[in-house]
């Protein structure tokens, strides 16, 4: 690559991981909103749930009751098994990313070498100049 061509990987490389990044925020808070409503709809939500047993001083919440009347507490196992969702979710977001990183990366090297080679472009070859 010459080095007009290595800048350019350089800057296209900053932005992306910069969009990337916020693309990996915004799918981790949606994936954590559906994992609340339709995954563990059992776990606390201050829309849909009525506090049943709370300790006055810390605010912890014990227990909590959905619109059928059923109650809830923390030894549920959707309510335990919401922060291994959690983590499935941060973990499948993680590898998203990074395989959507590689992707668009390797794409975008491959067609500025593939114009470098149409325009006829001289490469850089450190020791040599």
């Amino acid at each position: 690559m010459t080095e007009k061509s290595k800048e350019k990987v350089k800057y296209f490389s900053t932005l992306l991981g910069c969009v990337i990044f916020i693309a990996s925020i915004l799918f981790y808070y949606v994936g954590v909103e559906v994992l609340k409503k339709d995954v563990f709809p059992h776990y606390y939500d201050s829309k849909r749930h009525i506090v049943v047993s709370q300790n006055p001083d810390s605010k912890e919440i014990y227990a909590w009751k959905d619109s059928n009347g059923n109650i809830y507490t923390q030894e549920d196992a959707q309510v335990k098994n919401f922060t291994w969702g959690i983590t499935a979710l941060l973990l499948l977001d993680m590898l998203l990313m990074t395989v959507l990183y590689g992707t668009i990366m390797n794409a975008y090297c491959k067609l500025v070498t593939r114009k470098e080679k149409e325009t006829g472009a001289t490469f850089y070859q450190p020791g040599l100049q």
